[in-house]
């Protein structure tokens, strides 16, 4: 709000002196099928309406996680013109998008979902998020049906290319990860083969992710995976391949596409 400069909406203050004081009545009506995932942004807007001395009424007809059709009312604004042609940008641009990851990520875990697997893998997303909305995005894709990963670096030990780089090898890395890593968390090891994978079996990984594994060296991996050890699969995986990634043992499947190649969800504000 404070980047759209809404104190001096010039064109919004011209509104508000043809009609001074005058109420209005708004919808949000859906332009497209999705997932609804707003409720934040509607709490948000509530309180930045009144410490901006422009008091918005809001009503909600859908909740987070509810399906939305096209031309349905998702919310009413209620309150001076000033406030309503303000607000309304800004509020629709993060809810379309944070409704946009929602809505991938549900027709990916429905999908899964009805792939037959009787123990089908977790979804989560990455780290593979815009600045300042992480914690945004990261509830759009629990909204979704997906499962969090790391809310950020504190939230696990993971030890990638670069780090095991800097330590020398893959069991120097995780002797210096368990000397100071929290009991709680759990040791996760990035492999790039199945040499890598041999070794971090050996240097007893909790998790060791298979990064861009083709799917036939995915089910090699699984025929040497230790009983308890969580294994993860990562790397260009998207709705249009993720069936070949659909392998028993696979315990997690990490999607950065969920947030980083969103569509944002068609929505519009109308006055009546």
């Amino acid at each position: 709000m404070d980047e759209d400069s809404v104190s001096f909406d010039w064109t919004a203050r011209s509104m508000a002196n043809a009609k001074p004081n005058a109420t209005i009545t708004a919808h949000l009506i859906a332009k497209a099928p999705g997932v609804w995932a707003g409720d934040a942004g509607l709490k948000a807007l509530a309180l930045l309406s009144l410490e901006r001395g422009v008091p918005l009424s809001i009503k909600k007809f859908v909740s987070d996680g509810e399906e939305i059709k096209p031309k349905q009312k998702i919310c009413e604004w209620r309150g001076t013109s000033e406030a309503i042609v303000s607000f309304e940008r800004t509020f629709i641009n993060l809810a379309s998008y944070l409704s946009g990851i929602a809505t991938q990520t549900r027709r990916l875990v429905d999908h899964i979902h009805a792939s037959g697997l009787k123990s089908p893998p977790r979804i989560t997303g990455t780290r593979k998020t815009l600045p300042g909305y992480r914690d945004l995005v990261i509830q759009s894709t629990l909204i979704g049906g997906a499962h969090p990963h790391r809310f950020n670096l504190s939230g696990g030990l993971l030890l990638k290319e670069n780090h095991i780089a800097a330590a020398g090898s893959i069991s120097k890395a995780v002797e210096h990860a368990r000397s100071v890593i929290p009991h709680l968390l759990k040791i996760e090891i990035e492999v790039r083969n199945l040499a890598e994978l041999k070794q971090a079996i050996k240097a007893r990984a909790e998790v060791i992710m298979l990064d861009n594994f083709t799917p036939d060296e995915i089910k090699k991996a699984i025929k040497i995976k230790p009983s308890g050890t969580i294994f993860e699969v990562s790397g260009g995986i998207h709705a249009g391949n993720i069936d070949s990634y659909l392998i028993k043992g696979v315990d997690v499947i990490s999607v950065g596409h969920i947030t980083h190649s969103v569509t944002a969800l068609d929505l519009s504000l109308l006055v009546e």
